[in-house]
């Protein structure tokens, strides 16, 4: 079987880049492990829109913005959060004309010199398939292509230490007049960036009723409490679970989803039992997929760096621009004064190069989104999703000009 284009990997990237060179003109199947679309966003339910725009000016690119508006026009948005459910819908229709091969992974690649020729692919059937493409892009998250393909990857910091993953849920009924109130009646229990006017709640904090926890023997997994308001009457997403493992490792990350479970119903009862405005609430949904923040990087003509997101660099092949800083989940979170006091500052943006989205030991494949060619904390920076959703439509668009490698449009910068 074969295409123009192959894309690897159904999350947020994946579909931009393949609906991309699909628009473009390209024949595109599109491989995913799951039964379904959108990866982290739906799935993982990984909410909001962490920050794509600077001032009153949006960063993010024309896919993002069409996303943004189809969200709207469902009633599935509220400012950057969305509907999850919703979004798998849109998802869907976007990728009509596209083949859809769901519950399969790579498990082979044929490689000749610098170009893929053929990927091997297995469904959960036991059904195998061979994938023949002009170009590849691996939108795995994990770099599972790239990685396969016999390309050098990196993952972890520099002592090999991954970032903390979380598994997200959604709670219900919860009343935001009592939530605002005690932001009001106690500032200092929360982060100093949390405000009880903000037009959507995001709050992190509560050291005080934490502690009181503890020391009742409670069991909870992190220093503070974190959710963010969601679209709907009284709906939050829950970003507090904070499992440390080492995410190349299958064993690690399958315990990990217990051990998520275990904290969800652990910050649920925390919540119900010690913070105003929870006590009426119920689960309304817990991920499917864990929140993995980075596993295997790629290796690409250039590597992303945390340098870049300090010194906000501007590149002749920019193609992204982005703002948001960098963020390290820790396997070990501890929370301090200088952390609980710290409120990010957005006064420029940087870009990412295209040469960091084009492989440096295979010609026809691009790595996209969290597995982009970067080191750990450029990585933290870029991961989010609307920055991934760029990519997708950099790399898709790409596809649609150029023939057998990636390559060839580097001399257009």
């Amino acid at each position: 079987m074969r295409w123009n284009v192959a894309v690897f990997g159904g999350g947020i990237a994946g579909i931009s880049a393949a609906v991309n060179a699909y628009r473009s003109g390209k024949s595109v199947i599109l491989v995913e492990q799951s039964f379904t679309i959108g990866g982290n966003a739906t799935s993982g339910l990984v909410n909001p829109f962490m920050r794509y725009w600077l001032d009153n000016k949006i960063l993010a690119g024309e896919f993002f913005q069409e996303i943004l508006g189809d969200l709207k026009d469902y009633n599935a948005r509220f400012k950057n959060t969305f509907d999850s459910e919703m979004l798998k819908i849109i998802l869907f229709k976007k990728l009509e004309g596209v083949t859809l091969l769901f519950r399969s992974i790579p498990i082979e690649v044929y490689r000749k010199h610098k170009t893929i020729k053929k990927v091997i692919v297995q469904s959960s059937l036991g059904n195998r398939y061979e994938i023949e493409a002009d170009l590849f892009i691996d939108a795995t998250g994990d770099s599972t292509l790239a990685y396969l393909s016999g390309c050098k990857v990196e993952s972890g910091d520099e002592t090999g230490t991954n970032q903390a993953t979380t598994l997200m849920f959604v709670i219900g009924n919860v009343d935001f007049h009592k939530v605002r109130e005690s932001i009001r009646k106690d500032p200092d229990n929360f982060f100093k960036w949390v405000s009880p006017d903000a037009e959507v709640l995001s709050v992190a904090g509560y050291f005080k009723e934490i502690k009181k926890a503890r020391k009742e023997g409670l069991t909870y997994p992190s220093d503070y409490f974190f959710f963010v308001q969601l679209p709907g009457e009284g709906r939050v997403t829950v970003n507090t679970t904070h499992i440390g493992v080492k995410t190349t490792d299958d064993f690690e990350v399958s315990k990990a989803m217990e051990v998520g479970h275990k904290q969800v119903y652990d910050v649920f009862r925390f919540s119900k039992e010690y913070v105003p405005g929870f006590e009426n609430s119920y689960i309304e949904k817990i991920a499917n997929i864990l929140g993995i923040r980075e596993s295997r990087r790629g290796t690409g003509l250039y590597k992303f760096k945390g340098n870049d997101v300090l010194q906000k660099s501007k590149f002749s092949d920019g193609v992204i621009n982005a703002c948001y800083g960098i963020d390290v989940h820790k396997k070990e979170h501890k929370i301090d004064k200088a952390e609980s006091e710290f409120v990010p500052k957005y006064e420029d943006y940087y870009q990412i190069p295209l040469r960091a989205l084009i492989s440096k030991d295979v010609e026809n494949l691009a790595v996209i989104g969290r597995g982009l060619s970067s080191d750990f904390l450029g990585q933290s920076a870029a991961r989010i999703m609307p920055t991934c959703v760029d990519m997708g439509e950099v790399a898709g668009k790409l596809a649609g000009k150029v023939q057998k490698s990636f390559r060839e449009a580097i001399s257009e910068f």
